[in-house]
């Protein structure tokens, strides 16, 4: 026989001890309770006529206590959790992702037709050219298939973070995102029925019970791991990774270079530069300098102006000197090895 479920204000309380932001959810169903008639648009099916469109973000309710709008009114302060079960005792359990700092992988398994391009089923990732027909039949084998091809172990078999086993069969396994980093939510980016809970998303509390069926923690294992490495790289290649946008700078040019395509093309290979985000900083360093010396020689450019220049931008990105002077050297010289011709073009 098993153990009856445990009382959702005793799972929402032990989850706000740890830092997660909960928030109450519909009884029997995993959408968010209306906190108050104004706040709740209703259904396409069951519109709600007392709605009033507004800024979630700043509405009153959430100074009066109120739990509207689901994760923008999360919290782990113990009396606001107490009051809002006492009022709705049967409420499931919602735990905020970005305000939580946590990232759940939700892995479906719920069937479906099994796209037969890589590229849909994992994207970006080169798998096995012996995977047997039909061994890939929902989010489970397609998480097995990145684990492999990462030569990666996932916590979870047994659970070593906290992995919820899903009404419809599917696994939420639970992460810290790492700190200092934001996430966004995203349906299948990282792969076929691979969805991140991140950012302003939520996910199910384990002993929440819906109508399709209770939430179920597996395994002993009640503590969240960090987010693995080779998963964050993944998901950092996926988009999933918010990355606070860098001003555009204003860069120096060379003289003497027109205002037609030449000029264009300076001013395009250094912002790409100086925008460059981390990780491609010296390729794109490297290939601006090899797209400039091409153009070197039948554009009259000064070679010491686009060094110059070139070093400029490269700071910008954040490169150090020395790794930006070789990837220069090295690009302009092979770049003025094959010269790019500019008969028919303005400059």
């Amino acid at each position: 026989m098993s153990s009856p479920a445990p009382q959702p204000l005793r799972v929402a309380l032990w989850l706000a001890a740890q830092g997660f932001a909960v928030h109450p959810l519909t009884p029997g169903l995993k959408v968010p309770v209306r906190g108050c008639d104004r706040c709740s648009p209703g259904t396409a099916e069951r519109p709600n006529p007392a709605y009033v469109e507004h800024d979630g973000h700043a509405c009153p309710c959430h100074a009066a206590g109120l739990p509207c709008h689901g994760v923008l009114a999360a919290t782990t302060d113990p009396d606001h959790i107490s009051g809002w079960w006492a009022t709705t005792p049967a409420a499931g359990v919602g735990v905020a992702a970005g305000p939580s700092g946590l990232m759940i992988l939700d892995v479906d398994c719920h069937g479906g037709d099994v796209p037969t391009d890589p590229e849909q089923l994992l994207p970006g990732v080169e798998l096995p050219a012996d995977i047997a027909p039909g061994s890939v039949r929902d989010g489970q084998d397609v998480l097995a298939l990145l684990v492999e091809a990462r030569r990666a172990t996932l916590p979870g078999c047994p659970p070593e973070t906290l992995t919820v086993r899903t009404p419809s069969g599917g696994v939420h396994y639970w992460f810290r995102a790492p700190d200092g980093t934001q996430w966004r939510p995203m349906a299948s980016a990282l792969g076929w029925q691979l969805d991140m809970r991140a950012g302003s998303s939520y996910a199910v509390a384990p002993g929440t019970v819906t109508r399709s069926g209770a939430y179920t923690a597996l395994g002993d294992c009640r503590t969240v791991a960090e987010l693995p490495v080779w998963l964050a790289r993944d998901l950092d290649r996926t988009g999933h990774r918010v990355r606070p946008e860098r001003p555009r700078v204003a860069l120096p040019r060379p003289r003497d270079v027109g205002n037609g395509y030449v000029a264009a093309a300076v001013e395009g290979e250094l912002r790409a530069v100086a925008e460059a985000p981390s990780g491609t900083r010296n390729h794109t360093l490297n290939r601006a300098a090899f797209n400039l010396g091409t153009l070197h020689a039948a554009a009259r450019l000064d070679r010491a102006q686009i060094v110059d220049v070139l070093t400029d931008a490269a700071r910008h990105a954040g490169l150090p000197e020395r790794e930006a002077e070789a990837a220069i050297r090295s690009g302009m010289s092979a770049g003025e090895r094959q010269p790019r011709p500019l008969a028919g073009v303005a400059t």
